[in-house]
């Protein structure tokens, strides 16, 4: 019993010793779930409340030279950036040379916790709009414009904390001149040491698609939380 107690209290210690920031994003859609472990990136680091073309060109590259082709596709991943864990949205691909027209159009409606920056490129073209409710959640809906040749477009959810939630509405709005592959989401993860394609996705026959993502535990944090449960319950038996 003495152990029990012991064990517990050192087990409580070290949970509470444990950042509340967060590392994993669970996300969830009509074919199941899978989680996304994020890296770090150099972006948002310079106090702006604008994606840059910089940063998105920067962000590009890192997929790009992972192997991972951005053209023509959704790209959807966690990253810790200077801002906390940040889950990016890159919309095609932006070579860094900025818009070369606006002749692709994307919608996309999302929520999210309200205590969450936003990060948005290409904000002077874009037709969007932020809904922050003095409590609860915030909605962002948005008409993304872009030149589907050699620029892209892109907005970031930022500052993610244990148990914070979201969810994404896409509508592809050029119809059958659309930019997006027949896959065009996917969704990348940091796996075993690299970048990697962890689910791809289509828009359904209505040209649409939608998902939901929640950040849970860290492995380490989940082992903890599990392993006081587990005392907790022995002690009660």
């Amino acid at each position: 019993m003495q152990f029990n107690k012991l064990f517990s209290t050192s087990m409580l210690s070290c949970l509470i010793a444990v950042p509340v920031s967060a590392s994993v994003i669970q996300i969830s859609h009509d074919s199941g779930t899978f989680e996304l472990h994020s890296n770090p990136m150099d972006i948002f680091s310079e106090g702006s409340d604008y994606f840059s073309t910089e940063d998105l060109a920067s962000a590009h590259a890192n997929l790009n030279n992972w192997g991972i082709s951005t053209d023509g596709k959704i790209t959807l991943l966690p990253v810790n950036t200077d801002a906390g864990l940040s889950f990016i949205t890159l919309i095609d691909e932006e070579l860094g040379t900025g818009d070369t027209g606006a002749n692709a159009l994307l919608g996309i409606t999302s929520t999210a916790s309200s205590s969450l920056s936003m990060y948005i490129n290409d904000y002077s073209q874009d037709i969007w709009q932020l809904i922050t409710p003095p409590f609860g959640s915030q909605t962002l809906g948005a008409t993304f414009a872009w030149g589907n040749v050699g620029s892209g477009d892109g907005f970031a959810w930022s500052g993610f904390v244990l148990g914070d939630t979201f969810a994404y509405s896409f509508n592809d709005l050029d119809g059958m001149d659309s930019t997006f592959d027949v896959e065009a989401f996917q969704f990348v993860s940091w796996n075993n040491d690299r970048w990697e394609v962890a689910s791809t996705n289509a828009f359904d026959a209505n040209g649409a698609w939608e998902f939901t993502g929640m950040t849970i535990p860290a492995p380490p944090t989940a082992i903890l939380v599990a392993a006081l449960t587990l005392s907790y319950r022995r002690r009660r038996q």
